[in-house]
């Protein structure tokens, strides 16, 4: 069975099918992969986040998005290419933890 994550209300998904989450004050969108799909939740990205604990592979770029580093495309000029085609360009103090990161995985 795929593990699933809890996401707000009812709603489940595998994490591994997530390539981005974007918080707005309470609420969050949730980017998948499959067929570009968008969901928007009444939670916050602070509890998303916690739910996402046991998968290294989300890493928080900015104060209100999260990423999948599976779901990177390229990095080019401090900016951040997802396979959907979207540019994230990371803040300046999670920025530098998170090219060190990126620098330990290869």
């Amino acid at each position: 069975m795929e593990t699933q994550i809890p996401i707000g209300g009812r709603k489940t998904v595998n994490p591994r099918d997530v390539i981005s989450l974007k918080g707005d004050v309470n609420y969050t969108t949730v980017v998948f992969q499959n067929g570009r799909r968008k969901e928007t939740v009444a939670t916050t990205l602070k509890r998303i986040q916690e739910q996402l604990q046991p998968f290294p592979n989300f890493y928080r770029v900015t104060k209100s998005t999260i990423i999948n580093l599976d779901c990177i495309e390229c990095i080019k000029n401090n900016q951040i290419y997802l396979i959907n085609g979207e540019v994230i360009i990371p803040s300046r103090r999670r920025g530098k933890m998170f090219f060190e990161t990126i620098r330990g995985r290869n």
